[in-house]
């Protein structure tokens, strides 16, 4: 499972006319695509959420559709002024826009690439011919060079699809990396709003908390890998892990023993992204760092996906040191009103000077 997977079953790519891209000899006001390309989605909505990927970067826009010959030939409108006065902050209309960038330089040739998530957001890439991706896009098979301005329709049985699919998803998901790490911390936190989204995607959130429970149930099967290896060359003595057979809720992921018997506990932090992601601690776990100081691990696992990393924090009690005075503080504050906390989630960077990190370790993940 992944954050971006195409929905429709259809791809478009076209050669951008210059009557689509505005042309002073033409009075066309929108940019013609593939018929059938958008078929599954309902006609009688003028606009959808989309976002426009262009020279690496991805825009968040409007969509301005309408259907002709008898709806099946889908075409991008700029949006009425009003429609486009009346986008909110950093939202562009996607139609403008792809016409806005090709105005920059009207001597090459653009082109465009459209095709639906199952998010039910619709997604255009903009290229021209000095594109980095029209290289890659020669490497799969499709030949921009050959693609007429009435344009291409690559469906799932046609032999090019499951790899351009592919490459889709893959650049969807690069350009929207931060975001992906944002909805991963919102996962953890409960948050439903995020700060790199200006429409609210819901079907985001709801794939991000179970794209982290997998984060996590995976960052905990390497952990269990790696402790074995300790065990087996004696470098701890036992171990245990709490969450099996199912999760128990404890603050703790793993019971270690070490080899003069004394017993330390772990916590699995786990994520797909990058180590520098803040690590989020409940204050359920925070007391109880609190009460076990010198036998507290935060095992931090990272890049799980691709090629997983680990190191470990031996003093995440310097955080509870700070944050349990001032939580008490601050709920005695509420009791005077009648009023206190039900537990509350503490993001805490990971490069914080007062915490102590061992060095990178590479785990096997097919150990």
């Amino acid at each position: 499972m992944s954050l971006y997977n195409l929905a429709s079953d259809k791809i478009g790519i076209k050669k951008l006319t210059d009557a689509d891209l505005g042309s002073q000899t033409s009075h066309q006001t929108h940019i013609g695509l593939y018929e059938g390309t958008l078929s599954h989605l309902p006609y009688e909505r003028k606009s959808y959420i989309s976002q426009l990927i262009y020279n690496g970067t991805s825009y968040e826009g409007l969509l301005f559709l309408k259907f002709i010959n008898n709806n099946r030939s889908p075409a991008i409108n700029m949006g009425s002024i009003a429609e486009q006065q009346e986008l909110p902050n950093n939202v562009i209309s996607v139609g403008k826009q792809i016409r806005d960038f090709a105005d920059t330089n009207r001597n090459i040739n653009w082109y465009l690439l459209w095709f639906a998530l199952d998010n039910e957001e619709i997604v255009t890439i903009l290229l021209n011919q000095n594109s980095n991706e029209v290289a890659q896009l020669q490497n799969l098979g499709i030949d921009l060079n050959n693609i007429t301005n009435r344009g291409l329709k690559i469906g799932q049985g046609d032999q090019h699809y499951n790899a351009l699919a592919k490459f889709l998803n893959e650049l969807t998901t690069n350009v929207n990396l931060e975001y992906a790490e944002e909805l991963e911390i919102a996962s953890q936190t409960g948050e439903e709003t995020v700060t790199r989204r200006v429409i609210p995607r819901i079907r985001d959130i709801e794939k991000a908390n179970k794209l982290f429970k997998n984060t996590g149930l995976k960052g905990e099967e390497l952990l269990y890998k790696y402790f074995e290896l300790q065990k087996n060359n004696s470098i701890i003595k036992d171990f245990k892990w709490m969450n099996q057979s199912k999760e128990t809720g404890m603050p703790y992921d793993f019971e270690i023993t070490n080899l003069d018997n004394s017993v330390v506990f772990s916590d699995a932090k786990s994520t797909s992204y990058k180590f520098e992601l803040p690590i989020i601690l409940s204050s359920g776990e925070l007391n109880f760092i609190n009460d076990n100081k010198d036998k507290y691990l935060i095992h931090r696992l990272y890049s799980i996906n691709e090629e997983p990393k680990l190191r470990v924090c031996n003093n995440i009690h310097t955080v509870s040191d700070i944050f349990i005075p001032n939580y008490e503080i601050f709920n005695q504050s509420l009791n005077q009103d009648r009023l206190s906390t039900r537990g509350i989630k503490l993001a805490v960077p990971t490069d914080l000077q007062i915490l102590n990190f061992d060095n990178e370790i590479l785990l096997n993940a097919n150990a």
